[in-house]
């Protein structure tokens, strides 16, 4: 090869590859800048803690009151390799974020390249998946494993190459290993893939499968009995132990399911090898006898049998059952090419299926089991997370209203939602007429629809299950705003070739005779003249020359006038002449005049597309500001939503100071102190071995000499008085322990809120101006709520640590 070929031939990045590279840098620096700056939330002190259990060899035992285990094996592996502290502990978390920042990369073949680097972006800049991807909780690992779930899907459609089906039986696996969401996300994606296998291989299946779900959700939700229960949803039950009814079920009177008391949930949802001093088979006897007490009530025995009949159906109907010709619809799809039987059928090759299922159920057995320390969680991995997450349902956890995804999607991610509302019709058209991605963007379309349906529907609601939600939004509107843009050059391109196609015979005629024949068949002029020709030429991003500067510069315009008039009506009070609602409307007057002007100068389909465009870039930096100001600023403090309830910032102050004054003292974490029931300082009491647990928080007598500090919380100082008398001699500060957003004041539908008084009266001042700070400056309609903590030191301590609430650094008169 001469030198100049070589030269021809040396790789050069384009500029895809440049704007990816950029994303990635982008992503591992927002990711993890500042990473254990922030306390960790009570969750993530859990988490933290039982990986370190687990790195320090003390084992783990699946529970799924904590979720799966892949978490805490992951924490435990970064705690060996880069030791344990706040940062490392949310590291896994925070690699993961970085990994799905970039993973539209792999949708790329089948959603468009453009499409995939939107999603990446926007990835890139969501507050939701910035903020989870910085937070030690199991939803961040899940959304990476459900996008590589989905790529599988639609690449091995596309391609059914194996790696594909083993891509996503290992990612599967590795999902179920980790959160019970899985459950939600294999009842999202089954319903239509079989839903489209049985419109292409054999229509009526449909029928069979519609009323087996339908026959399902009956008989588990709406035919058994309601229990007689307490505030913490656990049964009464009689003197023969069965469950106490307080209302039987419809029609057939059933009584309540098992799991309608939380008790039984807490009692099947594991179970240790050694328990009660048994061998491991006497136990895996009495675990699967007690989740019999929930296979034994009539209700799931029908389901049961509901769904062994419906598949058996279905294969006879499909693989067995031949017609006059002889043939099974089976036989007969796979004959005219239907690509869904070629692909259904291609997993039976190489015995693909085998080995799909034989890596599912390795990694399945290795995690549930603790590398086979703990052989039960082969039958909890399944048995006992559905049945305790299925109790859950009831005990509503959060206790949130229908409507919070929706507050929370339209506080933090307006943009998705817009592109919903812009995607999903452009969806359906896709289908319908069968684009090329129709398929991939078909199933994005109903993850979306679903997604948002069944978290909203589930009893547990919490702000980080929102990332569920916005994946799937995420995709579908980076497809859409792709799309439009698609179209808008698709139309300039035809308006090229029809003012080519009029410009030619004109041309022509002005250097023809006179008298030639046919001359006034012609095409006349176009109003206005060749000029249109000119103007039509493909300018930024491929629309008309010129036409995304000038319309961005107007809507730039006009979004800063809108601004400008809101921020002054808000700080000039009640008095101003201008409400809030008028400079909303004013605003959104003149982006209405600019749309029609653009629609009516270039078409509707490039107005969409430029309109699409100049939103999402006035959006986006919205939305990256909340960014910013969520993981950075305001990721401990509970004015933002998405915190929910967090550790104060105190608690980690107050620590590293103690550890200060620990060292400074010579003895280091051995330093004597004492710690109550909160499980907090698990984490941050870890690596001192001179901590001393007091159970429940009761003091039996004065701390010894020797102790220096004690932590106690607000409430376990409240109920033992005699913990005060004990703690004579010390000098006992107060702080915040955690805190939460005031959320009967703000979105709660309680007649008084800020949601409320918005819907009942949109042009009232006042709740105009509270809207306006919250989601411009985050200023809650309310103040903060609080559980708190007392640290009790030794008087020489105190100046170290600190005042606290009201407190003062002497100790308390006699």
């Amino acid at each position: 090869m001469s030198m100049p070929e070589a030269v021809e031939r040396r790789w050069t990045p384009t500029v895809e590859q440049l704007v990816y590279a950029v994303i990635a840098v982008l992503a591992v620096v927002s990711r993890l800048w500042a990473l254990g700056d922030r306390a960790l939330h009570h969750d993530e002190t859990l988490h933290a803690a039982y990986s370190w259990y687990l790195f320090s060899g003390r084992g783990y035992m699946h529970d799924p009151l904590l979720h799966g285990p892949l978490l805490y094996h992951l924490g435990a592996l970064i705690f060996f390799l880069f030791g344990d502290n706040d940062t490392t502990a949310r590291l896994s978390a925070a690699l993961f974020s970085i990994a799905l920042t970039l993973s539209p990369i792999l949708l790329r073949p089948v959603i468009g390249r453009p499409a995939a680097l939107i999603a990446s972006l926007y990835l890139l800049i969501s507050p939701v998946a910035l903020y989870v991807g910085r937070f030690f909780r199991h939803d961040i690992y899940s959304v990476v494993f459900e996008l590589l779930v989905l790529v599988a899907i639609v690449r091995y459609a596309a391609d059914p190459r194996p790696r594909w089906l083993y891509l996503g039986a290992a990612a599967l696996a590795l999902m179920l290993a980790n959160q019970e969401t899985t459950y939600l996300y294999i009842l999202i994606f089954a319903a239509p893939l079989a839903a489209i296998f049985c419109w292409r291989v054999y229509r009526p299946g449909l029928a069979i499968i519609g009323g087996l779900g339908l026959a399902l959700a009956l008989l588990i939700f709406v035919l058994p009995g309601t229990a007689v229960v307490d505030g913490g949803h656990h049964a009464r039950r009689d003197a023969t132990g069965a469950i106490v009814v307080d209302q039987p079920g419809p029609i057939f009177g059933w009584p309540p399911l098992e799991t309608e008391d939380n008790g039984y949930a807490l009692l099947v949802r594991n179970r240790s090898d050694s328990d009660g001093g048994r061998t491991v088979w006497e136990n895996a006897v009495r675990y699967l006898a007690d989740i019999g007490r929930f296979v034994n009530h009539p209700a799931i025995i029908s389901a049961l049998i509901a769904l062994t009949g419906a598949l058996a159906l279905l294969i006879w109907l499909i693989w067995r059952r031949r017609d006059a010709t002889g043939g099974t619809p089976w036989e007969r799809a796979l004959d005219r090419g239907e690509p869904v039987a070629i692909v259904a059928a291609s997993l039976v090759t190489d015995r693909r299926w085998q080995v799909a299922l034989a890596i599912a159920g390795t990694i399945y057995a290795v995690l549930f089991t603790a590398m086979f320390t703990n052989l039960l969680g082969l039958i909890s991995g399944v048995a006992g997370s559905l049945l305790y997450w299925l109790a859950q349902h009831n005990v509503q956890r959060g206790s949130q209203p229908a409507h919070y995804y929706a507050v929370i999607l339209a506080t933090y991610e307006p943009l998705l939602l817009l592109g919903a509302a812009a995607g999903l019709p452009l969806a359906v058209q896709a289908v319908r007429r069968r684009w090329p991605e129709s398929f991939a963007i078909g199933l994005i379309a109903w993850w979306s629809v679903a997604a948002f349906g069944i978290y909203t529907w589930a009893g547990e609601k919490m702000p980080w299950l929102t990332i569920h939600i916005t994946l799937p939004f995420t995709l579908l509107f980076a497809w859409t705003l792709a799309k439009l843009v698609a179209l808008a050059q698709q139309q300039v391109a035809r308006w090229q070739e029809m003012w080519a196609a009029a410009a030619a015979p004109a041309e022509a005629e002005a250097v023809a005779p006179a008298n030639v024949s046919g001359a006034g068949d012609l095409a006349p002029v176009p109003a206005g003249g060749w000029r249109w020709l000119d103007d039509w030429r493909p300018g930024a991003l491929g629309l008309p020359k010129g036409s995304l500067i000038s319309f961005g510069l107007l809507f730039t315009l006009i979004i800063c006038l809108g601004f400008l008039l809101l921020s002054i009506t808000v700080a000039a009070g009640p008095a101003s002449p201008i409400q809030p609602w008028m400079a909303v409307l004013f605003t959104l007057t003149l982006f209405t005049l600019l749309v029609l002007g653009s629609g009516l100068r270039w078409g509707w389909t490039v107005t969409a597309a430029i309109a699409a465009i100049c939103l999402a870039v006035a959006i986006g930096l919205y939305t990256a500001r909340s960014s910013v100001r969520l993981a950075y600023q305001t990721g401990d403090v509970a004015r933002e939503m998405m915190v929910y309830t967090q550790t104060s910032p105190d608690v980690m102050r107050v620590m590293r100071r103690l550890e200060e004054a620990a060292m400074r003292r010579g003895g280091g974490t051995r330093l004597p102190v004492m710690y109550d029931n909160e499980t907090v300082w698990l984490w941050y009491l870890r690596d001192w071995p001179g901590a001393i647990y007091v159970p429940g928080g009761r003091l039996d007598g004065p701390p010894s000499a020797e102790v220096q500090a004690v932590l106690l919380l607000q409430e376990n100082l409240d109920r033992y008085p005699e913990n005060r008398t004990y703690l004579q001699g010390f000098v006992l500060q107060r702080y915040p322990l955690r805190w939460w957003f005031p959320e009967d004041q703000a979105y709660r539908l309680n007649g008084s809120s800020l949601l409320d008084r918005l819907l009942r009266n949109p042009f009232d001042y006042e709740t105009s101006a509270q809207l306006w700070r919250y989601l411009m400056f985050r200023q809650p309609p309310a103040g903060l709520g609080s559980t708190d903590f007392v640290i009790a030191v030794r008087p020489e301590l105190a100046r170290q640590i600190g005042v606290g609430l009201g407190g003062s650094l002497q100790m308390p008169g006699p």
